[in-house]
């Protein structure tokens, strides 16, 4: 195994954002039924804003702690298929952006309107315009999910061949990008399925933050 540099500050931004993008998963509520029903569960969450803000911030965290995590495979063998996973990964994130920022601000002020609007007009509309915009979201979801599997395959590969990284751990990345963009690819968006697409590649990062670190406590 090639080591790679201990880069501290770099692992603990990658491990940041992981964990912010893992609390704010598990505690974001089930949005099931139709449009009105929806509202209405994003209206009574009182964490919502702050659940969405924690993707935010922990997508800032990722992209930074991959970019500054980079730099370990230059020269190495793997290192064309890491710079082509950062870029992917970027794009991935991206795309993932633009259904959490339109639920923490276009979600959550609709669903105000619906929650405090007699069934009526107002009400109405702030479903229709909530089913209208929302599925623009969610294929930019779906996008993410596949372009984020295909970034951890890519990232993957790139510590196989460079041995940056554990075999076991390098060869986990391959393959839980592999799951992520099949998942993302075969089940539509708004699914369990599609949503799932996300899990084994944030894990994969966390881990990866964590090995990089303790490298770093064993070297120091």
């Amino acid at each position: 195994m090639r080591p790679m540099p201990a880069y501290g500050v770099s692992a603990s931004c990658l491990l940041t954002g992981t964990l912010l993008i893992i609390v704010a998963g598990a505690l974001h509520p089930a949005l099931t039924g139709d449009g009105a029903a929806q509202l209405a569960a994003i209206a009574h969450c009182d964490a919502w804003r702050a659940i969405h803000w924690a993707f935010l911030f922990g997508f800032g965290f990722s992209l930074t702690g991959l970019a500054g995590l980079a730099p370990g495979y230059a020269g190495a063998a793997g290192e064309a298929a890491a710079r082509a996973g950062l870029i992917v990964g970027a794009f991935a994130y991206a795309a993932w952006l633009v259904i959490v920022a339109f639920m923490l601000g276009s979600g959550w002020a609709l669903a105000q309107s619906y929650a405090v609007s007699d069934p009526g007009m107002t009400a109405t509309h702030a479903v229709f315009l909530y089913d209208m915009l929302r599925p623009f979201g969610l294929a930019a979801q779906r996008l993410a999910g596949f372009t984020f599997g295909i970034s951890t395959i890519l990232l993957g590969w790139s510590a196989v061949r460079g041995r940056v990284l554990p075999r076991w751990l390098a060869w986990t990345g391959v393959g839980a990008g592999t799951a992520a963009a099949l998942l993302a690819a075969a089940f539509g968006e708004g699914t369990k399925a599609d949503q799932a697409a996300f899990v084994l590649p944030v894990f994969w990062q966390a881990t990866t933050a964590l090995v990089v670190l303790a490298r770093r406590v064993r070297l120091a």
